[in-house]
Protein backbone atom coordinates (compact mmCIF):
# COMPACT_ATOMS: atom_id res chain seq x y z
CA UNK A 1 0.00 0.00 0.00
CA UNK A 2 1.49 3.54 -1.06
CA UNK A 3 1.43 6.10 1.67
CA UNK A 4 -1.20 6.83 4.35
CA UNK A 5 -3.41 9.83 4.24
CA UNK A 6 -5.19 11.82 7.37
CA UNK A 7 -8.76 11.57 8.21
CA UNK A 8 -8.84 15.16 7.27
CA UNK A 9 -7.73 14.99 3.83
CA UNK A 10 -9.86 11.93 3.20
CA UNK A 11 -13.14 13.48 4.95
CA UNK A 12 -12.64 16.33 2.11
CA UNK A 13 -11.83 13.98 -1.01
CA UNK A 14 -15.05 11.89 0.18
CA UNK A 15 -17.65 15.11 -0.39
CA UNK A 16 -15.48 15.80 -3.24
CA UNK A 17 -15.85 13.00 -5.42
CA UNK A 18 -19.86 12.42 -4.42
CA UNK A 19 -20.64 15.70 -5.36
CA UNK A 20 -18.33 15.51 -8.29
CA UNK A 21 -19.98 11.71 -9.35
CA UNK A 22 -23.23 13.37 -10.41
CA UNK A 23 -21.45 16.18 -12.09
CA UNK A 24 -19.14 14.03 -14.51
CA UNK A 25 -21.93 11.62 -15.53
CA UNK A 26 -21.17 9.05 -13.10
CA UNK A 27 -17.26 8.45 -13.81
CA UNK A 28 -15.24 7.89 -10.68
CA UNK A 29 -12.16 8.58 -12.77
CA UNK A 30 -13.55 11.62 -14.06
CA UNK A 31 -14.91 12.77 -10.54
CA UNK A 32 -11.46 12.16 -8.99
CA UNK A 33 -9.60 14.23 -11.67
CA UNK A 34 -12.37 17.20 -11.33
CA UNK A 35 -11.43 17.36 -7.48
CA UNK A 36 -7.49 16.81 -8.01
CA UNK A 37 -7.70 19.91 -10.53
CA UNK A 38 -9.57 21.80 -7.66
CA UNK A 39 -8.79 21.07 -4.46
CA UNK A 40 -5.00 19.60 -5.34
CA UNK A 41 -3.56 16.14 -3.99
CA UNK A 42 -0.14 15.41 -2.81
CA UNK A 43 1.88 13.33 -5.70
CA UNK A 44 3.20 11.23 -3.00
CA UNK A 45 -0.57 10.35 -1.67
CA UNK A 46 -2.22 10.09 -4.74
CA UNK A 47 -2.36 6.79 -5.61
CA UNK A 48 -3.88 5.94 -1.73
CA UNK A 49 -6.06 9.00 -1.99
CA UNK A 50 -7.28 7.17 -5.81
CA UNK A 51 -7.80 3.67 -3.99
CA UNK A 52 -9.26 5.03 -1.20
CA UNK A 53 -12.05 6.96 -2.70
CA UNK A 54 -12.60 4.04 -4.84
CA UNK A 55 -13.70 1.80 -2.17
CA UNK A 56 -15.69 4.89 -0.16
CA UNK A 57 -17.81 5.01 -3.25
CA UNK A 58 -18.14 1.10 -3.73
CA UNK A 59 -19.41 0.61 -0.27
CA UNK A 60 -22.00 3.46 -0.59
CA UNK A 61 -25.37 1.50 0.32
CA UNK A 62 -23.13 0.00 3.09
CA UNK A 63 -22.61 2.94 4.42
CA UNK A 64 -25.68 4.27 4.14
CA UNK A 65 -27.77 1.43 5.61
CA UNK A 66 -24.58 2.29 8.45
CA UNK A 67 -26.15 5.52 8.56
CA UNK A 68 -29.65 4.30 8.88
CA UNK A 69 -28.81 2.07 11.80
CA UNK A 70 -27.06 4.35 13.87
CA UNK A 71 -30.07 7.03 13.56
CA UNK A 72 -27.35 9.31 11.85
CA UNK A 73 -28.48 11.37 8.13
CA UNK A 74 -26.71 9.86 4.47
CA UNK A 75 -24.78 13.23 4.91
CA UNK A 76 -21.60 12.90 2.53
CA UNK A 77 -19.09 13.74 5.87
CA UNK A 78 -21.48 11.56 7.72
CA UNK A 79 -20.57 8.79 5.06
CA UNK A 80 -16.95 9.42 5.13
CA UNK A 81 -17.06 9.41 8.85
CA UNK A 82 -18.09 5.84 8.72
CA UNK A 83 -16.25 4.58 5.98
CA UNK A 84 -13.36 5.95 8.32
CA UNK A 85 -14.39 3.87 11.05
CA UNK A 86 -15.10 0.95 9.71
CA UNK A 87 -12.91 0.47 6.53
CA UNK A 88 -10.25 2.90 7.11
CA UNK A 89 -7.58 0.12 8.02
CA UNK A 90 -4.76 0.07 5.94
CA UNK A 91 -5.49 3.70 3.89
CA UNK A 92 -5.09 6.43 6.61
CA UNK A 93 -2.89 7.17 9.49
CA UNK A 94 -3.90 4.35 12.27
CA UNK A 95 -3.29 6.40 15.29
CA UNK A 96 -5.47 9.37 13.79
CA UNK A 97 -7.87 7.20 12.56
CA UNK A 98 -8.56 5.21 15.91
CA UNK A 99 -8.78 8.64 17.93
CA UNK A 100 -11.29 10.07 15.16
CA UNK A 101 -13.08 6.69 15.62
CA UNK A 102 -13.79 7.16 19.05
CA UNK A 103 -15.39 10.36 18.47
CA UNK A 104 -17.28 8.93 15.37
CA UNK A 105 -18.55 6.08 18.02
CA UNK A 106 -19.94 8.91 20.33
CA UNK A 107 -22.20 10.56 17.55
CA UNK A 108 -24.31 7.46 17.00
CA UNK A 109 -27.96 7.18 18.56
CA UNK A 110 -26.56 4.82 21.26
CA UNK A 111 -23.18 5.89 22.00
CA UNK A 112 -22.04 3.25 19.90
CA UNK A 113 -21.72 1.73 16.17
CA UNK A 114 -23.11 -1.76 15.35
CA UNK A 115 -19.91 -3.78 14.27
CA UNK A 116 -20.50 -4.86 10.66
CA UNK A 117 -22.01 -8.25 11.29
CA UNK A 118 -24.46 -6.84 13.29
CA UNK A 119 -25.47 -4.53 10.51
CA UNK A 120 -27.09 -7.66 9.06
CA UNK A 121 -28.78 -8.83 11.46
CA UNK A 122 -32.73 -9.10 11.19
CA UNK A 123 -32.32 -8.32 6.77
CA UNK A 124 -33.60 -11.26 4.69
CA UNK A 125 -31.50 -12.29 2.02
CA UNK A 126 -32.11 -9.68 -0.30
CA UNK A 127 -31.52 -7.48 2.40
CA UNK A 128 -27.89 -8.82 3.52
CA UNK A 129 -26.72 -9.55 0.26
CA UNK A 130 -27.55 -5.61 -0.36
CA UNK A 131 -25.87 -4.44 2.67
CA UNK A 132 -23.01 -6.38 2.95
CA UNK A 133 -21.89 -6.19 -0.65
CA UNK A 134 -23.07 -2.45 -0.93
CA UNK A 135 -25.94 -2.49 -4.67
CA UNK A 136 -29.47 -1.16 -4.22
CA UNK A 137 -31.85 -3.52 -3.07
CA UNK A 138 -34.07 -3.71 -5.96
CA UNK A 139 -31.20 -4.65 -8.60
CA UNK A 140 -30.13 -7.50 -5.90
CA UNK A 141 -34.06 -8.53 -5.83
CA UNK A 142 -33.97 -8.88 -9.13
CA UNK A 143 -30.79 -11.11 -9.84
CA UNK A 144 -31.74 -13.14 -6.90
CA UNK A 145 -34.90 -13.60 -8.94
CA UNK A 146 -32.97 -14.33 -12.07
CA UNK A 147 -30.24 -16.48 -10.29
CA UNK A 148 -30.99 -17.98 -7.49
CA UNK A 149 -27.82 -18.26 -4.71
CA UNK A 150 -25.38 -17.61 -7.40
CA UNK A 151 -26.27 -14.10 -7.57
CA UNK A 152 -24.16 -13.21 -4.09
CA UNK A 153 -21.33 -14.74 -5.81
CA UNK A 154 -21.72 -12.88 -9.18
CA UNK A 155 -21.88 -9.58 -7.37
CA UNK A 156 -19.38 -10.24 -4.44
CA UNK A 157 -16.77 -10.76 -7.58
CA UNK A 158 -18.38 -7.70 -9.32
CA UNK A 159 -17.33 -5.39 -6.85
CA UNK A 160 -13.57 -6.25 -7.80
CA UNK A 161 -11.57 -4.81 -10.19
CA UNK A 162 -10.55 -7.68 -12.85
CA UNK A 163 -7.68 -5.96 -14.71
CA UNK A 164 -6.54 -7.25 -18.57
CA UNK A 165 -4.55 -5.97 -21.26
CA UNK A 166 -5.08 -7.01 -24.59
CA UNK A 167 -1.66 -7.44 -27.17
CA UNK A 168 -1.76 -4.96 -29.87
CA UNK A 169 -0.91 -7.83 -32.10
CA UNK A 170 -0.31 -5.31 -34.92
CA UNK A 171 2.90 -3.74 -32.95
CA UNK A 172 4.53 -6.90 -31.46
CA UNK A 173 3.56 -10.57 -30.82
CA UNK A 174 2.41 -11.81 -27.53
CA UNK A 175 6.02 -13.33 -26.02
CA UNK A 176 7.89 -9.73 -26.48
CA UNK A 177 4.77 -7.91 -25.11
CA UNK A 178 5.10 -10.26 -21.51
CA UNK A 179 8.98 -10.10 -21.74
CA UNK A 180 8.34 -6.12 -21.81
CA UNK A 181 5.98 -6.00 -19.13
CA UNK A 182 8.16 -8.21 -16.89
CA UNK A 183 10.94 -5.69 -17.62
CA UNK A 184 8.31 -3.30 -15.75
CA UNK A 185 8.20 -5.65 -12.86
CA UNK A 186 4.82 -6.63 -13.54
CA UNK A 187 3.77 -10.31 -13.73
CA UNK A 188 0.73 -11.50 -16.31
CA UNK A 189 -0.58 -14.90 -16.84
CA UNK A 190 -2.46 -14.99 -20.76
CA UNK A 191 -5.95 -16.44 -21.16
CA UNK A 192 -6.63 -19.93 -21.71
CA UNK A 193 -7.92 -19.18 -25.48
CA UNK A 194 -7.35 -16.01 -26.48
CA UNK A 195 -3.53 -15.49 -25.88
CA UNK A 196 -3.48 -11.72 -27.11
CA UNK A 197 -5.32 -11.20 -23.24
CA UNK A 198 -3.40 -10.89 -20.41
CA UNK A 199 -4.82 -10.83 -17.07
CA UNK A 200 -2.45 -8.71 -14.79
CA UNK A 201 -1.66 -10.34 -11.22
CA UNK A 202 -0.92 -8.65 -8.43
CA UNK A 203 -0.17 -4.94 -9.05
CA UNK A 204 -1.96 -2.16 -7.70
CA UNK A 205 -0.31 0.52 -9.95
CA UNK A 206 -2.19 2.64 -12.72
CA UNK A 207 -1.96 0.17 -15.67
CA UNK A 208 -1.75 3.97 -17.92
CA UNK A 209 1.77 4.93 -16.42
CA UNK A 210 3.15 1.77 -18.14
CA UNK A 211 5.87 2.03 -20.92
CA UNK A 212 4.79 -0.85 -22.72
CA UNK A 213 1.14 0.88 -22.76
CA UNK A 214 2.51 4.32 -23.65
CA UNK A 215 3.64 3.05 -26.63
CA UNK A 216 0.78 1.20 -27.76
CA UNK A 217 1.86 -2.12 -27.42
CA UNK A 218 -1.13 -3.54 -24.66
CA UNK A 219 -4.18 -2.15 -24.27
CA UNK A 220 -6.00 -2.24 -20.93
CA UNK A 221 -9.22 -3.88 -22.01
CA UNK A 222 -11.77 -6.16 -20.44
CA UNK A 223 -11.84 -9.79 -21.06
CA UNK A 224 -15.51 -9.36 -21.53
CA UNK A 225 -15.09 -6.90 -23.79
CA UNK A 226 -12.67 -8.85 -26.28
CA UNK A 227 -15.48 -11.83 -26.08
CA UNK A 228 -17.87 -10.02 -27.71
CA UNK A 229 -15.61 -9.16 -30.11
CA UNK A 230 -15.09 -12.87 -30.81
CA UNK A 231 -18.98 -14.12 -31.08
CA UNK A 232 -18.41 -12.45 -34.73
CA UNK A 233 -17.90 -14.78 -37.62
CA UNK A 234 -14.19 -14.60 -38.55
CA UNK A 235 -14.23 -13.30 -41.97
CA UNK A 236 -17.25 -13.10 -43.27
CA UNK A 237 -18.14 -9.82 -45.94
CA UNK A 238 -18.63 -6.33 -44.56
CA UNK A 239 -19.01 -5.53 -41.21
CA UNK A 240 -20.81 -2.55 -39.14
CA UNK A 241 -19.80 -1.96 -35.74
CA UNK A 242 -22.95 0.31 -34.62
CA UNK A 243 -21.55 2.39 -31.52
CA UNK A 244 -18.00 1.99 -32.14
CA UNK A 245 -15.90 3.91 -30.20
CA UNK A 246 -13.94 3.91 -28.42
CA UNK A 247 -12.52 1.17 -30.36
CA UNK A 248 -11.76 -1.62 -28.99
CA UNK A 249 -13.63 -4.50 -30.41
CA UNK A 250 -12.87 -2.77 -34.07
CA UNK A 251 -9.11 -3.18 -32.79
CA UNK A 252 -9.98 -6.90 -32.75
CA UNK A 253 -12.07 -7.11 -35.61
CA UNK A 254 -9.39 -5.74 -37.71
CA UNK A 255 -7.20 -8.40 -36.16
CA UNK A 256 -9.11 -11.10 -37.11
CA UNK A 257 -10.70 -10.19 -40.37
CA UNK A 258 -9.69 -8.64 -44.12
CA UNK A 259 -12.74 -7.44 -44.92
CA UNK A 260 -13.86 -4.24 -44.39
CA UNK A 261 -15.43 -2.14 -41.36
CA UNK A 262 -18.13 0.74 -41.30
CA UNK A 263 -17.44 1.97 -37.23
CA UNK A 264 -20.35 4.60 -36.65
CA UNK A 265 -20.72 6.64 -33.44
CA UNK A 266 -23.34 9.00 -32.56
CA UNK A 267 -20.37 11.67 -31.32
CA UNK A 268 -18.06 13.26 -33.26
CA UNK A 269 -16.04 13.70 -29.90
CA UNK A 270 -15.76 10.25 -29.49
CA UNK A 271 -14.78 8.98 -33.00
CA UNK A 272 -12.07 11.40 -33.00
CA UNK A 273 -10.58 10.11 -29.98
CA UNK A 274 -11.30 6.35 -31.66
CA UNK A 275 -9.51 7.71 -34.45
CA UNK A 276 -6.84 8.77 -32.83
CA UNK A 277 -6.41 5.75 -30.33
CA UNK A 278 -6.46 3.14 -33.63
CA UNK A 279 -3.76 5.28 -35.24
CA UNK A 280 -1.55 5.30 -32.15
CA UNK A 281 -2.08 1.13 -32.16
CA UNK A 282 -1.20 1.24 -35.43
CA UNK A 283 -4.62 0.30 -36.85
CA UNK A 284 -5.19 3.31 -39.25
CA UNK A 285 -6.09 0.48 -41.53
CA UNK A 286 -7.82 1.30 -45.32
CA UNK A 287 -10.27 -1.67 -44.58
CA UNK A 288 -12.04 0.59 -41.72
CA UNK A 289 -14.28 3.52 -42.46
CA UNK A 290 -15.31 5.80 -39.39
CA UNK A 291 -18.93 7.70 -39.73
CA UNK A 292 -20.94 10.25 -36.97
CA UNK A 293 -24.59 8.75 -37.57
CA UNK A 294 -27.63 7.91 -35.68
CA UNK A 295 -27.71 3.84 -35.77
CA UNK A 296 -31.03 4.18 -34.65
CA UNK A 297 -32.35 5.73 -37.88
CA UNK A 298 -29.88 3.78 -40.32
CA UNK A 299 -30.50 4.16 -44.57
CA UNK A 300 -27.18 2.47 -45.52
CA UNK A 301 -27.07 -0.43 -47.88
CA UNK A 302 -27.26 -3.89 -45.45
CA UNK A 303 -24.13 -5.50 -43.93
CA UNK A 304 -23.41 -9.34 -43.99
CA UNK A 305 -22.84 -8.65 -39.66
CA UNK A 306 -23.16 -6.39 -37.35
CA UNK A 307 -21.77 -5.26 -33.97
CA UNK A 308 -24.19 -3.63 -31.42
CA UNK A 309 -22.30 -2.71 -28.53
CA UNK A 310 -25.59 -0.70 -27.04
CA UNK A 311 -24.92 1.92 -24.44
CA UNK A 312 -26.09 0.77 -21.47
CA UNK A 313 -26.14 1.31 -17.63
CA UNK A 314 -23.06 -0.29 -17.41
CA UNK A 315 -23.73 -2.11 -14.39
CA UNK A 316 -21.20 -4.86 -15.54
CA UNK A 317 -18.18 -2.33 -14.89
CA UNK A 318 -19.03 -1.72 -11.01
CA UNK A 319 -15.36 -2.97 -10.48
CA UNK A 320 -13.64 -0.96 -12.72
CA UNK A 321 -16.28 2.08 -12.16
CA UNK A 322 -17.68 2.01 -8.82
CA UNK A 323 -19.65 4.94 -9.57
CA UNK A 324 -22.28 3.25 -11.76
CA UNK A 325 -23.59 2.02 -8.33
CA UNK A 326 -24.77 5.79 -7.03
CA UNK A 327 -26.44 5.96 -11.17
CA UNK A 328 -28.29 2.53 -10.13
CA UNK A 329 -29.80 4.45 -6.98
CA UNK A 330 -32.57 5.35 -9.59
CA UNK A 331 -34.26 2.07 -10.87
CA UNK A 332 -35.86 3.73 -13.80
CA UNK A 333 -32.56 4.47 -15.79
CA UNK A 334 -32.29 0.33 -16.83
CA UNK A 335 -36.01 1.28 -18.63
CA UNK A 336 -34.47 4.36 -20.38
CA UNK A 337 -31.56 2.17 -21.85
CA UNK A 338 -33.71 -0.18 -22.82
CA UNK A 339 -35.90 2.09 -25.00
CA UNK A 340 -32.67 3.25 -26.98
CA UNK A 341 -31.19 -0.23 -27.42
CA UNK A 342 -34.37 -1.47 -28.93
CA UNK A 343 -34.36 1.46 -31.05
CA UNK A 344 -30.98 0.57 -31.68
CA UNK A 345 -31.31 -3.26 -32.74
CA UNK A 346 -34.34 -2.90 -34.74
CA UNK A 347 -32.66 -0.10 -36.81
CA UNK A 348 -29.45 -2.27 -37.06
CA UNK A 349 -31.43 -5.81 -37.74
CA UNK A 350 -33.01 -3.88 -40.46
CA UNK A 351 -29.35 -2.93 -42.18
CA UNK A 352 -27.97 -6.54 -41.27
CA UNK A 353 -28.13 -9.78 -44.09
CA UNK A 354 -26.68 -12.15 -42.03
CA UNK A 355 -25.53 -12.12 -38.21
CA UNK A 356 -25.70 -9.42 -35.47
CA UNK A 357 -23.93 -9.55 -32.39
CA UNK A 358 -25.54 -7.52 -29.89
CA UNK A 359 -24.36 -7.31 -26.30
CA UNK A 360 -24.48 -4.63 -23.57
CA UNK A 361 -22.09 -4.42 -20.37
CA UNK A 362 -25.09 -4.63 -18.20
CA UNK A 363 -26.26 -7.50 -15.57
CA UNK A 364 -29.96 -6.44 -15.55
CA UNK A 365 -32.04 -8.72 -17.80
CA UNK A 366 -33.96 -5.27 -18.87
CA UNK A 367 -30.90 -4.88 -21.16
CA UNK A 368 -30.12 -8.27 -22.08
CA UNK A 369 -32.42 -11.08 -22.60
CA UNK A 370 -35.75 -9.22 -22.10
CA UNK A 371 -34.79 -7.30 -25.48
CA UNK A 372 -33.54 -10.17 -27.45
CA UNK A 373 -35.79 -13.13 -25.81
CA UNK A 374 -38.28 -13.08 -29.20
CA UNK A 375 -35.77 -13.01 -31.83
CA UNK A 376 -34.46 -16.31 -33.37
CA UNK A 377 -30.63 -16.76 -31.97
CA UNK A 378 -27.59 -18.76 -32.87
CA UNK A 379 -25.63 -20.83 -30.09
CA UNK A 380 -22.54 -19.16 -28.88
CA UNK A 381 -19.33 -19.23 -30.84
CA UNK A 382 -17.18 -19.53 -27.61
CA UNK A 383 -19.04 -21.71 -25.72
CA UNK A 384 -20.32 -19.37 -23.52
CA UNK A 385 -22.73 -20.32 -20.09
CA UNK A 386 -26.67 -19.14 -21.09
CA UNK A 387 -28.02 -16.14 -19.94
CA UNK A 388 -30.81 -15.92 -17.24
CA UNK A 389 -33.64 -18.12 -17.83
CA UNK A 390 -31.75 -20.06 -20.66
CA UNK A 391 -32.09 -16.37 -23.02
CA UNK A 392 -28.71 -15.48 -25.07
CA UNK A 393 -25.15 -15.71 -22.99
CA UNK A 394 -23.60 -14.24 -20.01
CA UNK A 395 -19.41 -13.60 -19.47
CA UNK A 396 -20.34 -13.90 -15.38
CA UNK A 397 -17.65 -12.13 -13.57
CA UNK A 398 -17.07 -14.91 -10.84
CA UNK A 399 -16.72 -17.67 -13.70
CA UNK A 400 -14.48 -15.58 -16.38
CA UNK A 401 -12.87 -13.49 -14.14
CA UNK A 402 -13.94 -9.84 -16.14
CA UNK A 403 -16.45 -7.52 -16.22
CA UNK A 404 -19.98 -8.80 -16.45
CA UNK A 405 -21.75 -8.90 -20.09
CA UNK A 406 -24.74 -9.99 -21.92
CA UNK A 407 -23.98 -11.35 -25.34
CA UNK A 408 -26.62 -12.87 -28.09
CA UNK A 409 -25.85 -13.47 -31.53
CA UNK A 410 -29.26 -13.09 -33.68
CA UNK A 411 -30.07 -14.46 -36.97
CA UNK A 412 -30.78 -11.62 -39.08
CA UNK A 413 -32.65 -13.42 -41.96
CA UNK A 414 -34.48 -17.02 -41.32
CA UNK A 415 -34.61 -19.52 -43.93
CA UNK A 416 -37.36 -19.70 -46.67
CA UNK A 417 -40.95 -20.33 -45.04
CA UNK A 418 -39.60 -19.00 -41.08
CA UNK A 419 -40.81 -15.57 -39.66
CA UNK A 420 -38.51 -13.06 -38.91
CA UNK A 421 -37.41 -12.28 -35.36
CA UNK A 422 -37.19 -9.04 -35.97
CA UNK A 423 -41.01 -8.44 -36.41
CA UNK A 424 -41.06 -9.41 -32.26
CA UNK A 425 -38.92 -6.54 -30.75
Amino acid sequence: MPRQMGVWTFRHLAEGLLRNIRRSGYSYDAAFRMYERSSGIDPTLRRTAYLAGRDFVSRYYTLAHAADSAGMRRDPRVLADLWIYYFGGGFLDEGERKRYSKKIARMAARGRLADLDELLDGLDRVGRISVELSYPRWLVNELVSAMGDEAAAMLRALNEEHRWLRVNLSLTDVDSAIEALRAEGLSVRKHERLEYMLRVVGYEGALSDLKAVAAGYVVPQDLGSALVAEELDEDDGILLDACSAPGGKAAIALMRRRSMILGCDLSRRRLAEESRLLRRWGLADHRLSLAVCDSTRLSLRRFDQSLLDAPCTNSGDVGRNPAVKLMLENRGIAARYARLQRALLRSVLRSTRELLVYSTCSILPEEGELIVQDLERAESRLGLPSGYWGVGNRIYPHIHDSGGFFVSRIRASAPAGAGRGSQLI
